[in-house]
């Protein structure tokens, strides 16, 4: 990765996926990692946000920065457990 990337301070949206146009004319899906299983926080003012899955920290969120190096959306997104949807019968007796 480039030093420059590294730095760059992007911010995106809070939803995981966000649709949006790519430079082609194509559709690209924002991935936020907030939701991911790789992602972490540091402790490091100049590089706040990490990913283990790549072993690298930024100041921007991981997922942009692989998006700007690459040209592709991060290829090892995996939704953390608790936001994953939960198929919920409200008419389950045992809910209430």
């Amino acid at each position: 990765f480039s030093s420059q990337a590294l730095f760059s301070g992007n911010k995106i949206g809070i939803r995981a996926l966000v649709i949006m146009k790519s430079r082609h004319g194509g559709v690209m899906e924002r991935i936020n990692c907030l939701q991911c299983v790789h992602y972490f926080n540091t402790w490091e003012k100049d590089r706040p946000r990490g990913c283990r899955k790549y072993n690298f920290k930024s100041m921007s969120m991981p997922s942009q920065l692989v998006r700007n190096e690459s040209g592709m959306n991060c290829q090892s997104f995996e939704k953390k457990a608790h936001f994953k949807k939960k198929d919920m019968d409200l008419n389950d007796p045992n809910l209430w």
